[in-house]
């Protein structure tokens, strides 16, 4: 079953209540940002601004030493998204997924849509994906992450900030940890869709340049909710897929990249990547067990 994506009227409307808002710097980012063009602009921009104050780095306090098992350099993995919008060969040690497993399994969580209204709750109180025998819980973004001592780690860890900065051209300036549990489910595609929306293929306009480093906290398989992208998409993208909301059909991008371009991404716990978020990609349902996906989102 096809599943509807954004409309222009949508689009059109949330423009506008935009404006009403006053927020223009975010209009004009969300549409300048499409573009590869005003990337680069923005890159060198920022870049000579930080040459003026060449300790800049020194304010995101990086670790002497990486305690990320890695398989290449940073130069590596930023060549390689910047051909092919992700890069693989980063992972957690199983020391560290434990402690972030066993932190996502007691600290508080939130949930949007209706379950909104259930407060904070904890994973352990989740049953098939239903809190409290009455609210659908699809996906629970876990809170007060940086409590985590392996996950603060991971926010100052020289060789993620090193490939950050190499790909962007400058330091970032906002680094953003975020984890979610995405929860088993037996559920027609329209009505997940409602409920996480990210399943819709679609990329991000969260900023000029954001790049995104992924790690399974939990085994990922084909039926266990993988991430799912399409290569090269985050810089080549027909005009009309520029100028039309973010979202598209999975028929749209096959016709236009070809099937073969489509990437499944699984991996055992601890397995990492880095992804550009200008691409295409979308979030899938498990339906054999309940997924934890840690995120740390540079701007």
């Amino acid at each position: 079953m096809a599943i509807k994506t954004t409309s222009y009227d949508q689009a059109i409307m949330t423009t506008f209540r935009r404006l009403m808002r006053g927020n223009l710097s975010r209009i004009s980012e969300r549409y300048l940002s499409r573009f590869p063009i005003s990337r680069k602009v923005y890159g060198l921009f920022k870049g000579f601004g930080q040459l003026l104050n060449p300790k800049f780095e020194h304010h995101l306090a990086p670790q002497s030493s990486s305690k990320i098992e890695h398989l290449y350099s940073a130069p590596n993995y930023v060549d390689t998204i910047k051909q092919e919008s992700v890069a693989f060969g980063i992972n957690l040690s199983p020391s560290m997924v434990e402690e972030i497993y066993n932190f996502a399994c007691s600290a508080p969580c939130i949930a949007y849509g209706g379950a909104s209204q259930a407060g904070q709750f904890t994973y352990s109180e989740l049953n098939n994906g239903l809190l409290r025998g009455q609210y659908t819980v699809a996906l629970a973004e876990v809170q007060n992450l940086l409590e985590c001592k392996a996950i603060q780690s991971l926010v100052n860890d020289p060789l993620l900030l090193e490939v950050v900065h190499q790909y962007f051209g400058y330091w970032p300036t906002r680094i953003i940890p975020y984890m979610s549990w995405t929860m088993k489910m037996d559920l027609p595609e329209e009505k997940m869709a409602k409920l996480n929306q990210p399943t819709v293929y679609h990329y991000d306009l969260a900023g000029y340049s954001t790049v995104r480093a992924y790690f399974y906290i939990t085994d990922v398989d084909e039926t266990a909710g993988p991430h799912v992208m399409v290569k090269g998409s985050h810089e080549r993208k027909p005009l009309t897929m520029l100028l039309s909301p973010c979202q598209q059909t999975s028929s749209a991008l096959y016709q236009y990249y070809g099937k073969d371009s489509e990437i499944v991404i699984v991996g055992k716990r601890g397995f990492g990547f880095f992804q550009d978020p200008f691409c295409f990609h979308r979030a899938t349902t498990p339906k054999t067990q309940d997924r934890l996906l840690l995120q740390l989102r540079y701007f």
